[in-house]
């Protein structure tokens, strides 16, 4: 994905990484580019999850000399990664392989940190998961009460 990456200079705030939308829809495959965008709306709460949604608007011509503005997403390496597990193109099924196969190894202990901070991170990352599992956990049981009622 290294390759997609834009820097901040081509992205809004911030100086992580990202991949502009359009981009991301090219190295997955999608016949129409613009069609990821609607798949970024669908799951935008999810997504979100990962850290704000980063977008801004850009001038596009849309024929005949006429301009609009269209919104333009900028996704992180996590919030760029899902989206291609749910994309539904050949690339993105063999993005999904290669990322489950990474994660499973990582599961395994069969990669490690390169260092105190990529630690710190996973650390991070794994309390963030617990955090929405326990909140997943909490909105399900307040959903079973509900319906008893």
């Amino acid at each position: 994905m290294s390759a997609l990456s834009t820097t901040a200079g081509n992205a809004p705030a911030r100086e992580e990484a990202t991949v502009q939308d359009l981009k991301l829809a090219e190295a997955l495959g999608y016949a129409r580019a613009t069609d990821i965008r609607k798949l970024i709306i669908r799951h935008a709460t999810t997504l979100e999850l990962f850290g704000s949604l980063r977008h801004r608007g850009v001038m596009i011509e849309a024929g005949k000399g006429a301009r609009r503005s269209v919104t333009e997403y900028h996704l992180t390496k996590a919030q760029a990664a899902f989206i291609t597990a749910k994309a539904d193109t050949k690339n993105a099924t063999s993005l999904t392989v290669l990322m489950a196969e990474v994660f499973a190894m990582a599961s395994d202990g069969k990669l490690v940190a390169v260092d105190a901070a990529a630690a710190e991170e996973l650390v991070a990352a794994q309390a963030r998961d617990a955090r929405r599992r326990h909140e997943e956990e909490r909105d399900a049981r307040s959903s079973g009460f509900a319906a008893l009622r």
